[in-house]
């Protein structure tokens, strides 16, 4: 399990520099199925959870599920989006989820403004 801010500044380095959209929402987006580990949601529901923003979630989940951070399952037709079952990725998404306002901003600067 990660233990500090570094380790987690390394993976998100990791998969938001391959993204192309706003990198900034796809890791709320992961961090948003990290407060729920267990529970699987469709799109329509996580546009829903991020106020209409149909692009973005598509996008980030179909990119996040390519990563194998997400998962996505076929219920009755309907795709079902949840927090991978791999320990090491889960694990790093549930350390994001604990750090408060002050580490995570910290963390995004880091991330996205390199010394």
């Amino acid at each position: 399990m990660f233990t500090s801010n570094t380790a987690v500044e390394e993976q998100l380095s990791k998969y938001a520099e391959s993204y192309n959209e706003d990198r900034g929402s796809l890791l709320e987006l992961i961090r948003f199925l990290g407060k729920h580990p267990y529970t699987r949601f469709s799109s329509a529901a996580i546009v829903l959870a991020f106020r209409h923003q149909r692009v973005f979630v598509e996008r980030g989940l179909k990119y996040l599920v390519e990563k194998g951070i997400v998962t996505q399952e076929m219920e009755n037709k309907i795709k079902l989006y949840s927090l991978t079952s791999c320990e090491d990725i889960r694990n790093w998404a549930l350390e994001l989820v604990k750090m408060d306002w002050f580490q995570w901003q910290s963390v995004l600067r880091k991330t996205f403004l390199p010394e």
